[in-house]
């Protein structure tokens, strides 16, 4: 019982759609629902407010909190055996280990801490809750086993593995060489242009890319390594869509400044593609409002990770794309012979691998499972007969969690400098949209990318002796950004940012292939108006036929904030044990079909909590569990507004606790009963409310 005890969860109560927690500091947590099912959190400190966020989403998500933590993690052989082995493999194999990302942790500002703990300390809260009374909190997929304690650990690496999904791009040199070595130079540089002036770009007209010689070491590999990368990486794509796992779709946005809006004030669409929404599937988004001294922000949520990832506070709203630029570099190290333990030249001299040992564990089974790194990265794959090793080097590699920080700070950000401040040490790779209320638009190219003074050519492997070493980074302000731009809009389709700036080796801005001029869509409905409304900008999605997992449409008065958006199938994910869907299921998805928005709810009361909603009945339900041990939850409803009581008795008709004693509103509430200290045996509780009254039978077994 780690947080009934100690988090003092025995005041929580309901009371029609809202909840009071007691936080480990004695701090009340409010939670507000909408009519919608969405979760608005008051509460007075941070911590006390990322514990409620952490309580509210697994309340919605728990199976799907569970899901990505495994996935991120590689322990979903735990649940799909063998079946999810190949797939637990490759995770562990490019990822961290728990030392490392407990380091990771451990670098982080005390503030980001102290989040992180509050909100694994609010799904714990909420799994212990659930544990007493499954009736009422247990998802159905909880039925037949167990969830695991939430730790700082999980949520680092669950971090780690959304944002190499969405802002890691590039490690596709031995596909391009493979290009090379099948159709020659004259076919590759006509087909796989570094830059292609052709491709639309979000900030127009800023000059050409200034020409650079580049070169290759001419080593060669057989076409068998490549292609099996390839299938590598296709499995594990359409794993994570056969499994409801977060996997990169695509996003959208547009901007509008004062000068091109009818209404003169900034607006901003933001629509993250995340896996397509699906009727019969949650979500991988959520939406939240988060309210305290210091922070008041709402928006689009990602259950198992604390903050607003993509919304508004009360001075800036923002929104973000992936950047699709390169991060990641290929070597090709020499081994000494066809064997991982006689090492790789490097230098000058033989390097030992860094060998690491997992053991995976199955339904019934485990297996040990080694693998490599060398000095530049994972080994993600090998041609022993060659003896060739394929190692990524990756330009944000134990620096994921800097995303945590910029997301925290924004969180908080006063203007679109904050804002920028905080974007500046972000290591990956996205298109970054911003609005304030001085009436501010701008746009960022963000990410940390090497320098390319190597001379090597981008979609072509490094060799791995020493010889091609990176040089440097590109400095935060020489990077595609601009502010307030005269032709007085921002569109973006995870499209090429700027003309002068070139491709990665996957190649996605070139002319026939990739998402070159996507963006024309979007651009041309634009400017097909003289100047836009914010019906206008919420009606790109139908006009481009194509929708966001989660969709914000914001406009800043200046002192205010006008706000729709949508997170189509719905809310929550929860099925009770005896199979009943939440409300908030599927409740968003008429609006979805029909290209539509609902009121954001900010800054407001939340109404549709009222009387039509509350229990009409006098009722002491069955404490559950019982027989219990020392803990067991009381609920119960009161149809009228009446002194109340709730009292524990010995067989004696002794008083042992009164845990209620006073007037109370119609609705339902529940109580958690401590029996710690006290014998076993069988007690019996007492509820009076008025003239009606109730018993139920209790029995402490220790």
């Amino acid at each position: 019982m780690r947080y009934l005890i100690t988090i003092l969860l025995t005041i929580s109560v309901l009371l029609a759609d809202t909840k009071h927690l007691i936080t480990p500091d004695g701090t009340t947590v409010i939670i507000d629902r909408d009519e919608y099912g969405v979760p608005h959190i008051k509460a007075d400190n941070e911590a006390a407010m990322f514990f409620g966020q952490g309580f509210a989403e697994a309340n919605d998500r728990l199976y799907q909190i569970d899901l990505n933590r495994r996935a991120a993690t590689g322990r979903l052989s735990e649940w799909y055996g063998a079946y999810g082995l190949d797939f637990d493999k490759e995770i562990r194999k490019n990822g961290y280990t728990k030392a490392e990302l407990n380091t990771m942790l451990n670098n982080c500002s005390q503030e980001l801490q102290t989040a992180v703990q509050a909100y694994v300390d609010g799904v714990n809260a909420y799994v212990d809750t659930m544990n007493q009374s499954p009736d009422i909190y247990k998802p159905i997929q909880y039925n037949n086993m167990d969830f695991d304690i939430y730790t700082a650990t999980d949520l680092a690496a669950f971090g780690v593995y959304m944002l190499w999904d969405f802002g890691k791009f590039g490690g596709d040199e031995l596909s391009r060489l493979v290009e090379l070595q099948n159709n020659g130079w004259t076919w590759f540089n006509e087909n796989r242009p570094i830059n292609d002036p052709t491709c639309s770009t979000t900030i127009p007209d800023s000059g050409q890319a200034t020409g650079q010689a580049w070169h290759y070491s001419g080593m060669t590999i057989p076409e068998e390594a490549a292609l099996e990368y390839e299938a590598t990486q296709e499995f594990m794509e359409q794993f994570k869509k056969d499994h409801g796992l977060i996997y990169k779709f695509g996003s959208f946005a547009t901007l509008v400044s004062a000068g091109f809006s009818t209404s003169g004030n900034t607006m901003l669409l933001g629509c993250p593609q995340m896996g397509a929404p699906q009727y019969d599937n949650p979500t991988v988004t959520m939406e939240v409002e988060l309210e305290c001294p210091t922070v008041h922000v709402g928006g689009m949520s990602i259950p198992g990770f604390p903050f607003v990832v993509l919304g508004h506070n009360v001075n800036v709203g923002w929104t973000w794309t992936s950047g699709v630029s390169d991060n990641v570099d290929t070597y090709i190290d020499s081994m000494q012979s066809t064997s991982y333990s006689d090492g790789y030249w490097h230098n000058g001299e033989w390097l030992d691998f860094e060998v690491l040992v997992d053991t995976i564990y199955t339904i019934n089974s485990y297996e040990i499972y080694t693998h490599w790194r060398t000095i530049h990265g994972p080994v993600v794959g090998a041609y022993t007969p060659l003896k060739q090793a394929y190692s990524h080097k990756m330009t944000f590699w134990l620096d994921e969690l800097l995303m945590a920080e910029y997301l925290y700070q924004v969180n908080k950000a006063t203007d679109i400098y904050e804002y920028e401040s905080a974007l500046s040490t972000a290591p990956m790779s996205f298109n970054c949209f911003v609005i304030d209320q001085d009436q501010n638009i701008g746009f960022w190219h963000s990410g940390r990318f090497q320098d390319r003074t190597d001379g090597v050519h981008p979609y072509l492997p490094h060799k791995g002796d020493g010889s091609e070493e990176w040089g440097g980074f590109i400095a935060f302000e020489d990077l595609p950004q601009t502010l307030n731009p005269d032709w007085g809009y921002f569109t973006n389709w995870n499209n090429k940012p700027a003309p002068w700036w070139n491709n990665g080796d996957i190649g996605p801005w070139f002319s026939g292939a990739g998402i070159c001029n996507g963006v024309d869509y979007i651009t041309n409905f634009v400017t097909s108006f003289s100047s836009m409304t914010l019906e206008d900008v919420k009606s790109v999605p139908n006009n481009i036929n194509s929708h966001g997992t989660y969709q914000g449409a914001y406009e800043l008065t200046g002192t205010e904030i006008i706000d729709y958006n949508i997170n189509p199938p719905g809310q929550s994910d929860l099925i009770h044990i005896d199979g009943t869907p939440s409300s908030h299921k599927n409740d968003q998805w008429a609006l979805h079909e029909a290209y539509d928005f609902k009121d954001m709810i900010f800054g407001e009361e939340i109404a549709g909590t009222g009387s039509e909603i509350l229990p009409n009945e006098f009722k002491l339900y069955v404490p559950y569990p019982n027989p219990f041990n020392p803990v067991t939850t009381i609920r119960f409803s009161v149809g009228l507004q009446h002194p109340t009581s709730l009292r524990i008795y010995d067989l004696n008709g002794r008083l042992v606790e009164t845990l209620a004693n006073k007037k109370l509103n119609a609705g339902e509430y529940e109580i958690v009963w401590n029996a710690d200290g006290m014998a076993s045996g069988m007690y019996i509780v007492k509820l009076v409310s008025g003239e009606q009254r109730q018993i139920q039978k209790l029995i402490l077994l220790k």
